[in-house]
């Protein structure tokens, strides 16, 4: 299932909508490693994990990934500084330690002394600095153009990187998840050839896993240690060195974790189709990105069951707010949120892989606050007395403005079925809850570029239906703050709510959790209030396994490649 009409929220990395986070401004040293308990005393087996994939990988690089299949191979191949752990935390990965002034504006990052590339190469500061300088340089064109914008980064030696903040976030650690890309082999390329630069196609990175083989059809990893030279190459290496990475050179074992599973190899697919049906004949460990009913059949089989990750894309009905539109009274948008069937709307849309979003934040982050939570129920009696207390009036089971002689009639956007099946679903479903109780409005849906840039970018739109990537720190401000209308924000809708701002402002602060929570407390009881989008459904990310796969642990996710968060414990067991 793609969903290629999201809005990204965030200042900072945007980068394949995965870097947004859920700390705080963290101690002066990062936390300290949790050991995962033992999945099983199964016995395991030794060979590779292998997962069908529908799709196939393009670009195989943190600077140019373009697809789902990419992206989950950076997130195996590549380290960030930083890497996400259970509960929300996050733990060192290549950097070792970190510090932070007391304004939450300077970041000061040690890389590990023992840290390589898969050719042997340390990674160093400069590696850092040359991917922060690449994102965030005008002439870049790939998926995370315009991310870091407000950093300034700089090195200190071979292994000190200080990230400065023209904005201070407090889930900004979140951002270092970012994988790091290699400057000895990179920096050479010119922005405009990096997304066809054969590195795509040959990475070397520093991650728990090295690419060996790669074709149309197969990609293979093995463990980093299995393939990493004993002895440094020659600091001429170039991308070509990858070739020798398909000859194993065992080293010892490396100070960082090992991987429990021999290698990974995925399978890729050109229909959900095609992968069921090699699953069902029992080739394949796992399948992912399968539509939610196609995962649900496959989950029902025998020995198989579904991972379900909840996710932080949130799927909204979003009205254009300035003053010549209709629905300007958050009483009114309380009232069309209470004639939405959403649990319905979850089955039709997401086969029921969705979470029911009471809030513009996400209910499996620590910032939501269930106390602050007003839940509007599905409520059609409340819903049509909403719109009276609102002046309409229905005549002819039609509803019409105060002022209207005629009954309003109004279009509601949404991506075509091709582009976004689930949200196209979701807004089919809330013009037949509308059209029921009378409402007169069209479901209009539109391909990628018309529905984002022809009308939403445009304020050329009345009601429409998007996914908006809310990510794992919820920060709201670039979606939105009255500022963000036009100074290249997200705040498509003309949103201008001055008591808003100033606890947006607050949220995105550096503090302790304890503070941090708060702030968000008073936002979401403002958000509720304000009722600015109507959230309908945080979709999950569907994964079916066999039982056979031990290891895998739950966890929010902003990108599917998330999951990987814990693939260092995963096992193989034998069939039980």
């Amino acid at each position: 299932m793609t969903r290629t009409d999201t809005f990204v929220v965030g200042t900072l990395v945007v980068l394949f909508a995965i870097i947004a986070g859920l700390v705080g401004v963290p101690a002066l040293t990062p936390p300290a490693p949790s050991t995962a308990p033992s999945a099983s005393l199964a016995p395991i087996v030794s060979r590779p994990y292998r997962e069908g994939v529908v799709g196939h990988p393009v670009s195989i690089s943190p600077l140019t990934a373009r697809t789902q299949a990419d992206r989950d191979l950076v997130a195996l191949i590549f380290s960030g500084l930083v890497k996400n752990g259970p509960s929300g935390t996050l733990l060192p990965d290549l950097a070792e330690s970190w510090a932070v002034d007391p304004s939450g504006a300077s970041w000061s990052f040690e890389v590990r002394a023992d840290a390589r590339w898969h050719d042997g190469e340390p990674v160093t500061a400069e590696d850092v600095a040359f991917t922060i300088r690449t994102l965030q340089d005008p002439g870049y064109t790939g998926p995370a153009a315009g991310s870091w914008k407000d950093a300034t980064v700089e090195t200190v030696g071979t292994r000190t990187v200080i990230i400065t903040l023209a904005n201070p976030l407090g889930g900004f650690l979140q951002a270092a998840t970012q994988p790091i890309a290699p400057a000895h082999l990179l920096a050479d390329v010119p922005l405009n050839a990096l997304a066809d630069d054969p590195f795509g196609q040959r990475p070397v990175g520093s991650g728990p896993f090295a690419l060996v083989r790669l074709d149309e059809e197969t990609a293979e990893l093995v463990p980093a240690a299995v393939v990493m030279p004993t002895e440094a190459p020659s600091p001429v290496a170039s991308a070509s060195t990858v070739d020798s990475l398909a000859t194993p050179a065992p080293t010892a074992r490396p100070s960082q974790p090992m991987p429990h599973l021999e290698g990974i190899e995925f399978r890729y697919f050109e229909s959900p189709d095609a992968l069921a049906a090699v699953y069902r004949q029992g080739e394949l460990d796992a399948a992912s990105g399968l539509p939610p009913a196609v995962a649900g059949e496959l989950a029902a089989t025998p020995g198989s069951r579904m991972l379900r990750y909840p996710g932080s894309t949130l799927t909204a009905v979003l009205f254009n707010l300035r003053p010549r539109h209709a629905f300007a009274s958050p009483a009114l948008r309380t009232a069309l949120l209470a004639a939405i069937d959403r649990p319905a709307l979850i089955d039709k849309a997401f086969a029921g892989a969705a979470g029911a979003a009471t809030s513009l934040i996400p209910p499996t982050s620590p910032l939501f606050d269930s106390d602050a939570d007003a839940t509007v129920p599905y409520d059609v009696a409340a819903a049509q007395e909403g719109l009276k207390a609102a002046g309409w009036k229905k005549l002819d089971n039609a509803w019409r403005r105060p002022t209207d002689k005629k009954p309003l009639t109004f279009e509601l956007l949404s991506p075509n079925a091709e582009s976004n099946p689930g949200a196209y679903a979701a807004a089919a479903a809330v013009v037949a809850d509308w059209n029921s109780i009378g409402i007169q409005v069209t479901h209009v849906p539109l391909a990628p570029g018309e529905f984002v840039t022809g009308r939403l970018a445009t304020a050329d739109f009345i009601v429409a239906v998007a996914d908006v990537t809310i990510g794992r720190d919820p920060d709201l401000y670039p979606l939105l703050a009255s500022s963000q209308t036009l100074t290249g924000g997200s705040n498509v809708f003309g949103l201008q709510d001055p008591a808003l701002d100033k606890l947006l402002v607050a949220a995105r602060k550096p503090g302790s959790a304890a503070h941090r929570a708060a702030a968000y407390s008073a936002l979401q009881m403002q958000l509720a209030k304000g009722q600015y989008l109507l959230p309908l459904a945080f979709a999950d990310e569907p994964i079916v396994v066999r039982d056979t796969l031990l290891g895998p642990r739950l966890r929010q996710v902003a990108d599917r490649s998330d999951r990987f968060w814990d693939v260092l414990t995963w096992r193989l067991a034998a069939d039980r």
